[in-house]
C-alpha cells in the first residue's frame, strides 16, 4: 500500500487518508464533464482480500443494502463500484467530529454534558438505525440489516448540530455466511451487547443496546463497561451492575433513567425492541422535562467545546487541498477547451460547490476517521543507505503486517528521534535476543519471556516502554481448540498434538504449558509428538485450523483480529484462559549510548496515534495506541512461570 493511485474510477485521488483493518481510505474528487466536483472519499478493499471470494461476495452484497439507505442521520454512499478488480465505495464527505473526540474533550474540561445535547445526539442516531433497520430487499423481505459497531467513533457530529452514522452494514461485510459472530468480536468489546459477546444470533436490539451505552456514557462522564483487560471488560458487559445515573447527575429525571435501563437490559427479550422505541422514550423523558435536544443546542455545545480548534483546522485543511487541486490544474491541458479544469480551491467554497459551509479537519468515511494533528504532516522518511537506528520485532505475526501496521510508528520514530529508522524482522524469536545483545541492532521489541531470557543472558539489556494495545497495557493467554475437534473438555486433552508459537513465547509457549501441568498433563510426555512449532500466533491459528495440531496457546488479541489477516478464527475457539501478561517491550542494546536511550523512552510515551494518523489506534492487527512505562517488577510472574517448566531452557 506505499504507491497511492492518481485515480479511482472518476475519482481523482489527492491523498491517502488511512490504512487499516480491511480497507484502505483515499481523499478524492469527481472528475470529468458531468462531475459535482464534490469532496469524496474513498474506501477500497485491500489487496490481500482479492481473493476471498466468500469476503468480495458479502461486501458487494452488504454495499449494495447500505447505500439503499435514504435518510439524513446515516452517511449517505455515492457509489459502489470496482476499479482495477478491487471493489470500492465512494461515500460523502462529512463536516464536523466524532462523538468519541467530543466526550474526550468534555471530559478533560471537567464538564458534563447537558442532558438535552446527550439524548438529542442519540435521538438522531435512532432514527438513522431505525431507517436502517427497517431496510428491505428488492424482493421486500427485511434485510435485518444490523450495524454491530454503533460506538462514539462511528457517531459523527457536524459542525451544525447533525448527527450522521458511519459504516452501516460495511462491518457485516467483514464475515461471511458461515463464519459465527466470532470472528467479529475485535475491539469495542465495551459497547457490545451480550448476546453479541455470547456468539449468539444478533438483531436491531443489540444496536439498541449499544445506544443505551453511548448514552449512559454521555451523561456519567465515564466508561460503563471498559476495565483493564478483555476478559473483565466481557465479564462486566454480562455481570455487572450498572452504577446510578441520579447519584452523580440529579438532573436526570425518572423518565430518562427509566429510558436508558430499558436500552440496557441484557436479555434482549425485556430490551427495548426498536431504536424508534428508545427515540420515543427519550423524546418523551425529555418533553416533560422540557429540555432542549434541537441541533441548535447541540450545535452551540460543539463550538463551545471545539470551535476555535476546528476553524483552525478549517484553514489547515483548506490549504492541504489547495495545494492538490493546484497540482490537478497544473496537470490538466492549459488549452482544453471544454473547460472542465477544476477550479481553485478558495472558489470552489465559495461557490459551495465542494464543501458547502466549509471545510473541516475531520474526514470520514465507514469506520475510519482523519482528524489532522495541529503541526504539519509528517513525510515520510525514505530509507535511503543505512539507517541511523534499527529496531528488530519479533516475529509475533508475519513481516508484512508489522511492516504495515506500525508504518505510522516508524515515521514518527524517525521526525522525533531526528535520525532515519529502520524495522528489521527477525525470523525467530532467539534472533531477535541475540541480534539485540551482540549490538548488530539498537532496539528490539522484546515479548515477555523473551524479555525475561534477554536479560538473564545481558543484564545491561533495559526496559524502554511497552506497547498498548486497543487501550491496554496486558492480554490474556488463551488455549484454543478447533471447533468439532477431538478435544472438548481436559480430560481429551491427552494424546493430541500440542501447537506453540514459539517455545520463547509467553502466551504461546510457557502459559499454555503451565497451564496443562494443572491438569495433570505433562506436555512433554502426555501429548502427541512432536509438537508443532508454528512461527508466530495467526499461523499457530492456521495450523489448528487446517488440522495440523489439536489444542495451542495465543493470546486473546491475536484470536479477535485473526479475521483481518483473512483466517476463520470462527473455527476455532477458546477452550480456557492461561494468564495475563504485559504487550511486549521495546528495549536497548547493551551498546546504546544514554542520551539515544533517554530520547526513544521519550519519543515512545509521547506516541499518540490520533494526533500522528488521526486514528484511535494504527494497525488492523497490531492495534497499537501508545505506549505506557514499565519496570522490571511487572515481569514477577513471567520468571515464576518459566522457574515452574523445567522443559524451558534458557537462551543458547
Amino acid at each position: 500500500m506505499n504507491k497511492i493511485p492518481d485515480r479511482i474510477g472518476r475519482y481523482t485521488i489527492l491523498e491517502r487518508l488511512a490504512v487499516g483493518g480491511m480497507a484502505v481510505v483515499y481523499l478524492g474528487f469527481e472528475t470529468g464533464d458531468s462531475a459535482l466536483q464534490r469532496l469524496v472519499v474513498i474506501k477500497q478493499i485491500l489487496p490481500q482480500y482479492d481473493a476471498d471470494d466468500g469476503f468480495q461476495r458479502m461486501f458487494l452484497q452488504e454495499a449494495r443494502l447500505a447505500a439503499n439507505i435514504n435518510h439524513p442521520n446515516v452517511v449517505e454512499i455515492h457509489e459502489f463500484g470496482t476499479w482495477e478488480e478491487q471493489p470500492f465505495l465512494a461515500m460523502e464527505y462529512v463536516q464536523g467530529v466524532p462523538l468519541n473526540i467530543l466526550m474526550r474533550h468534555a471530559s478533560e474540561n471537567r464538564q458534563k454534558i447537558p442532558a438535552g445535547v446527550a439524548i438529542g445526539i442519540i435521538a438522531q442516531a435512532c432514527s438513522g438505525a431505525h431507517s436502517a433497520h427497517e431496510l428491505t430487499d428488492p424482493s421486500g423481505a427485511p434485510a435485518n440489516l444490523v450495524h454491530r459497531d454503533l460506538t462514539p467513533h462511528n457517531l459523527m457530529v457536524t459542525e451544525t448540530g447533525h448527527v450522521k452514522i458511519l459504516d452501516f452494514g460495511v462491518a457485516k461485510a467483514t464475515s461471511n455466511q458461515e463464519k459465527t459472530e466470532t470472528g467479529m468480536l475485535k475491539g469495542k468489546l465495551p459497547y457490545m451487547s451480550p448476546e453479541q459477546l455470547w456468539q449468539s444470533d444478533i438483531d436491531r436490539r443489540s444496536d439498541v443496546f449499544t445506544l443505551g451505552v453511548v448514552l449512559w456514557e454521555m451523561l456519567l462522564g465515564e466508561r460503563l463497561f471498559a476495565r483493564e483487560g478483555e476478559v473483565a471488560t466481557i465479564n462486566a458487559v454480562l455481570n455487572s451492575t450498572l452504577p446510578r445515573l441520579d447519584a452523580a447527575r440529579p438532573d436526570i429525571s425518572s423518565g430518562i433513567m427509566s429510558a436508558a435501563l430499558s436500552a440496557l437490559e441484557k436479555d434482549p427479550a425485556k430490551r427495548t425492541r426498536t431504536a424508534e422505541d428508545f427515540r420515543t422514550a427519550l423524546l418523551d423523558a425529555a418533553r416533560e422535562e422540557r429540555l432542549d435536544i434541537s441541533e441548535d443546542a447541540i450545535r452551540t455545545y460543539v463550538n463551545s467545546l471545539l470551535g476555535e480548534s476546528l476553524a483552525a483546522r478549517r484553514q489547515q485543511v483548506q490549504g492541504q487541498v489547495e495545494k492538490s487541486f493546484s497540482r490537478v490544474s497544473n496537470e490538466a491541458d492549459p488549452a482544453d477547451p471544454s473547460g472542465t479544469t477544476p477550479p481553485s480551491t478558495a472558489e470552489a467554497v465559495r461557490r459551495g460547490v465542494l464543501w458547502g459551509a466549509g471545510v473541516t479537519a475531520v474526514a470520514v468515511a465507514a469506520a475510519f476517521y482523519v482528524m489532522l494533528p495541529s503541526g504539519p504532516p509528517s513525510p515520510s522518511v525514505p530509507l535511503t543507505g543505512d539507517p541511523d537506528i534499527t529496531i528488530m520485532l519479533a516475529p509475533t505475526v508475519s513481516p508484512d503486517i508489522l511492516k504495515e501496521d506500525l508504518e505510522p510508528l516508524r515515521v514518527y520514530l524517525s521526525r522525533e528521534m531526528g535520525e532515519t529508522v529502520a524495522w528489521r524482522f527477525a525470523t525467530s524469536y532467539a534472533e531477535t535476543s541475540e541480534a539485540l545483545i551482540s549490538g548488530e541492532v539498537d532496539f528490539a521489541s522484546l515479548p515477555p519471556t523473551l524479555y525475561v531470557k534477554t536479560v538473564e543472558a545481558s543484564p545491561q539489556v533495559e526496559l524502554m516502554a511497552v506497547k498498548v494495545h486497543s487501550g491496554t497495557n496486558g492480554s490474556d493467554g488463551i488455549l484454543l481448540v478447533a471447533e468439532g475437534g477431538p478435544i472438548q473438555t481436559p480430560a481429551d486433552i491427552a494424546g493430541h498434538r500440542l501447537c506453540y508459537s514459539d517455545p520463547n513465547s509467553t502466551t504461546g509457549y510457557v502459559l499454555p504449558r503451565g497451564a496443562l501441568r494443572a491438569h495433570g498433563i505433562d506436555p512433554d510426555k502426555d501429548m502427541k509428538g512432536p509438537a508443532v512449532v508454528s512461527g508466530n500466533h495467526l499461523a499457530l491459528i492456521r495450523d489448528l485450523i487446517d488440522g495440523k495440531c489439536d489444542i495451542g496457546g495465543t493470546f486473546t488479541a491475536a484470536y479477535m483480529n485473526a479475521d483481518e489477516a483473512g483466517i476463520n478464527a470462527a473455527k476455532a475457539r477458546v477452550f480456557q484462559i492461561t494468564g495475563r501478561t504485559p504487550h511486549d517491550a521495546i528495549c536497548s542494546g547493551p551498546e546504546v549510548s544514554e542520551s539515544r536511550k533517554e530520547a526513544m523512552r521519550e519519543a515512545l510515551l509521547d506516541f499518540d496515534p490520533k494526533r500522528e494518523a488521526g486514528l484511535e489506534m494504527v494497525g488492523g492487527i497490531e492495534r497499537l495506541s501508545g505506549f505506557s512505562p514499565v519496570t522490571d517488577a511487572v515481569y514477577g510472574p513471567i520468571r515464576a512461570a518459566l522457574d515452574a517448566d523445567r522443559g524451558s531452557a534458557l537462551l543458547e
